[in-house]
């Protein structure tokens, strides 16, 4: 099965995207759709997505010119223009991921790829459609139209964009995991297998499994499941961490699995969190700054030269560029979360805490950048400093009117701030500066 996706423009077909897919024997094959596929015009570029059923010598033979890029569109004498390809591995072999690729449905399981990847930049056709996917309406539009064919976000994909990819799903088995059978019996007994496929012979499999414990390999076991597909090894003791992997001697490594742990019961507590906010706490005990410091500091290593490009290192450049892709320029199917930041929804005193950790490794100041920071957040924060002399600085934006409002025992916001910054200016406190300024020029926010 032959999947493509790609650009038109002024009568030249780039390449965004090709699978093979290698059917299990099991699998019905598909009707090609009507018209070879489905196009769409966005602007002066048209999206074509077309499926083609081919056997399976035809379709090796069609991804091997899709390698020596002159591929054309399976049924039509259309050439298809690409970068130039590398595979990946480069030797006939496949990989397994960890997790499946965003394209595969769901009984595939972990399939196995082998990859062509772009060893050089993209026609300027199809940089252009992935570089204003969000700012052009007619580019957004087009996005959305591929991830609703193709059933995955591809112009967000840098390490999918313009690459090919054959795909061999497990030929004998339905999927590949691993059990314990009796959770109540020591040693306990290890069930590794899946379900094998309409008229497979699996009995010529080897199924490995090995434990991990504190991170280093114990036991090994290592056998031939029976016609069930199924292979039962005995544990030493309570199984903790397993790898498993699936081998077959004619057509090599068909499953892989990292170690992982066992999902052995669940516990469901609660407990009643009530908050305080107390407005006097004693003289926080800071432990004394250390002394100076002597830093060396080495010369700059000489520069090195860049490393011939492999099609491994040109996927490793191009996965790290999608990895630094951000808000809506990010795949669909990934949370829309940047880099290096961790969302706290609706729970406060975990925020609370780990601001405070923070805090707590300060050794010359805090800087507080923070509208809606009042006395007893004041407090709470600036105590929560281990080090002697730790300046507390801040910057603050009151809403209007807001200096005026009344807490309920009768004190005025600004109030309450000025008698705080007083408390903490006394020598006892063992604070360094008090600096709390307010800004009402401009509308600050702490984002």
């Amino acid at each position: 099965m032959v999947r493509l996706v790609t650009l038109v423009r002024d009568r030249v077909s780039h390449l965004l995207f090709a699978s093979v897919e290698l059917l299990p024997t099991e699998m019905p094959i598909p009707p090609d759709p009507p018209g070879g596929g489905w196009w769409e015009n966005f602007g002066q570029n048209r999206f074509c997505v077309s499926r083609s059923a081919l056997s399976l010598a035809d379709a090796l033979d069609w991804y091997e010119t899709l390698k020596q890029g002159q591929a054309t569109v399976p049924g039509r004498s259309f050439a298809i223009t690409a970068s130039a390809l590398g595979p990946e591995p480069d030797y006939n072999g496949f990989t397994v991921l960890a997790e499946p690729p965003p394209f595969s449905p769901l009984w595939h399981g972990r399939p196995r790829l082998h990859r062509l990847v772009p060893m050089a930049a993209l026609a300027e056709p199809v940089e252009q459609v992935r570089d204003t996917m969000v700012g052009s309406s007619s580019q957004c539009r087009g996005r959305q139209w591929l991830r609703d064919h193709i059933h995955f976000d591809l112009l967000a994909y840098d390490d999918w964009l313009g690459a090919g990819v054959l795909i061999a799903p497990n030929p004998l088995l339905r999927g590949f995991g691993a059990r314990i059978v009796n959770l109540s019996v020591t040693p306990e007994t290890l069930e590794l297998g899946g379900t094998p496929r309409r008229g497979a012979n699996v009995t010529s499999l080897r199924m490995v499994a090995e434990e991990v414990r504190a991170g280093a390999p114990a036991w090994r076991a290592e056998g031939s499941p029976n016609a069930l597909g199924r292979f039962r090894a005995t544990a030493r003791s309570q199984v903790t961490m397993v790898r498993q992997e699936l081998f077959c001697p004619v057509r090599g490594l068909l499953d892989h699995a990292q170690p992982a742990f066992f999902f052995r019961g669940v516990s469901v507590s609660s407990v009643v969190v009530a908050e305080t906010r107390a407005r006097n706490v004693d003289p926080p005990t800071r432990t004394p700054d250390a002394g100076a410091r002597i830093v060396y500091v080495r010369p700059a290593p000489a520069p090195q030269s860049e490393p011939p490009i492999t099609p491994l290192r040109a996927l490793k450049r191009l996965q790290d560029s999608r990895a630094e892709r951000q808000g809506a320029l990010r795949p669909a199917e990934f949370p829309q979360v940047q880099p290096g930041v961790r969302l706290f929804e609706q729970n406060r005193k975990e925020t609370v805490d780990w601001i405070c950790e923070l805090i707590s490794q300060a050794r010359s100041h805090v800087l507080f950048v923070d509208p809606y920071l009042d006395a007893d957040d004041l407090q709470q924060f600036a105590t929560a400093t281990h080090y002697q002399g730790v300046a507390i600085r801040g910057l603050i934006n009151p809403r209007p009117r807001r200096h005026k409002r009344l807490d309920p025992n009768g004190d005025s916001f600004g109030n309450l701030m000025l008698q705080k910054i007083a408390a903490f200016r006394d020598p006892t406190q063992e604070f360094g500066e008090i600096d709390i300024r307010v800004t009402l020029g401009r509308r600050l926010h702490d984002r």
